[in-house]
């Protein structure tokens, strides 16, 4: 069975809703009810994680509420005395948090639009007194001097013939929608000159092929610049440690796109900010290391057996605490006149159109330049990784993720100069083999990290028993786990190198 249809007319102003009023009285016999106002926020990821899956968190009236964008429950309400919890494993048990640990991860459930809702409702009556539709006049109040007006018609089943009725007399108003909780969410956030899913981690820029280098660097360079300063002040607050993995990751970006464009801009300014650029990725090393680290607390758990544990609760706490100290030291550089000081350089220098600030590179078609630079990143992959074999040192698995890092953002970086289907399927097949060689790479910096902290446990003590117990027992899990992922490795790379890969990319960035 169909739900009853529902309505709505955003209006211009006040007088306008007056003039609504005013007019329904007159059409139509009506019981004015006593107007209503209650609080409401709509909640999601700094990255709009559940609006992507078309998802909308929302609490009012002391219940958290999920629904799709046509208002369908995904779960049943959750009552809370407060507002939501930040991280879905705070959350009671419910079907609320289930549904939230498979979208947001680790990433915080933030407000994103809180407004007080006022509405009126006027319930039209046939002549035998029965309500045969309702008609709300609402305003929300977003926290500012723009208060939004909007007529909501709602039918009530049964009487369709006097829905469509009002919803023509309505029409003279404006133009009637759905009237759906997505969409008081989108003019809830235009009255504050934002929109939904303003924010994406995800590289995307547009390039066109005639596109002189210089133009195209800058476009990668500011849309990256931007992705540092939307993450600022979440690093700043602490609100998840997302905020400083997309941070470093635009800081990693901006380096590889200065090295591989480096003939684009001047040399001394390539130089200069990639000074500058490196030792932004130093002072966010280290809060970010003990990040990957704890959020790994569980998992780590989980590989032990039960009478170890113990002593990785000694190892995390430990660890906690020296986050805290790292924070605020990341919290004094990202404040500090030398931070402040490199952004302000980099987008004087992305703003400046002075063809003198520009290296030989700067006039080469876009499309040129970049085949170049992703047949020669493919090269050295190829080459480095056919000469790979069982008794190659670790070092030269690391140096070829470094390549496969290269190659992935040099693809991220000029993919709108290609066929949309034909790079994602390189990507795909490049993120199996960078998968592998971060697997390994990770083992081996955890193993490293974890030797180094049991040599500096002191003996003599029940807790430094069972804290060396612990490390050590996960020190031989992760010696087996990265032989395995070694052993993978040919496997992985034959894929990635198969032919139907070499073709392609002949095929695609051929000059």
């Amino acid at each position: 069975m169909q739900p009853p249809a529902q309505l709505s007319i955003d209006l211009t102003d006040n007088a306008t809703s007056l003039e609504v009023a005013d007019y329904i009285g007159e059409q139509y016999h009506l019981k004015i009810l006593p107007s209503q106002t209650v609080d409401a926020t709509f909640f999601d990821s700094f990255d709009w994680r559940l609006y992507a899956k078309k998802w909308l968190c929302s609490y009012q009236n002391n219940y958290l509420y999920l629904t799709d964008f046509s208002d369908r429950q995904y779960a049943s309400p959750l009552p809370l005395n407060d507002a939501p919890p930040r991280f879905w494993w705070q959350f009671p048990e419910s079907d609320i948090k289930q549904a939230l640990s498979s979208i947001l991860d680790v990433r915080a459930l933030l407000p994103i639009a809180t407004f007080s809702r006022t509405s009126s409702e006027l319930q039209i009556l046939n002549k035998n007194e029965k309500v045969v539709a309702h008609v709300f006049l609402t305003e929300l109040d977003p926290g500012n001097l723009n208060h939004i007006h909007t007529i909501q018609l709602r039918e009530v089943r049964g009487y369709t013939k006097w829905f469509m009725k009002l919803n023509q007399d309505l029409d003279r108003f404006g133009t009637p929608r759905p009237d759906t909780h997505v969409h008081t969410l989108t003019i809830a956030l235009a009255a504050v000159g934002q929109a939904p899913a303003e924010y994406s981690s995800r590289f995307s820029v547009s390039l066109t092929p005639e596109m002189k280098s210089i133009a195209a660097a800058k476009i990668i360079y500011r849309h990256l610049l931007h992705t540092l300063q939307a993450n600022e002040q979440g690093i700043l607050d602490d609100l998840d440690s997302e905020f400083l993995h997309d941070f470093r990751v635009a800081i990693r970006r901006t380096r590889t796109a200065l090295s591989l464009l480096k003939n684009v801009l001047p040399p001394e300014v390539c130089t200069q900010f990639q000074d500058d650029f490196r030792y932004l990725g130093q002072i966010t090393g280290p809060v970010r290391d003990l990040d990957v680290y704890l959020l790994m607390s569980e998992n780590y758990q989980a590989r032990l057996p039960e009478p170890l544990r113990e002593g990785l609760d000694y190892f995390f706490t430990e660890l906690g605490k020296q986050r805290i100290n790292a924070h605020k030291k990341l919290s004094q550089a990202l404040t500090g006149d030398r931070y402040r000081s490199i952004i302000r350089g980099w987008q004087r220098y992305l703003e400046d159109n002075d063809e003198s600030h520009q290296g030989g590179d700067s006039r080469t078609a876009v499309n040129i330049l970049a085949g170049r630079i992703i047949k020669k990143r493919f090269k050295r992959i190829l080459r480095d990784g056919t000469s790979i074999h069982p008794a190659t040192p670790d070092a030269k698995l690391h140096q070829l993720r470094i390549q496969g890092k290269k190659l992935r953002y040099s693809l991220e970086f000029f993919s709108s100069l290609y066929p949309e289907q034909e790079m994602k399927s390189l990507i795909k097949q490049l993120k199996m083999l960078q998968n592998n060689l971060g697997d390994f790479n990770d083992l081996s910096v955890q193993q490293e990290m974890l030797q180094s902290y049991l040599s500096t446990i002191k003996p003599g003590t029940v807790r430094s028993k069972k804290l060396s117990a612990a490390i050590g027992g996960l020190l031989t899990i992760l010696y087996h786990e990265q032989k395995k992922v070694r052993a993978d490795f040919a496997k992985t790379f034959k894929q990635f190198s198969n032919k139907k890969n070499l073709t392609l990319v002949r095929t695609l960035f051929s000059e």
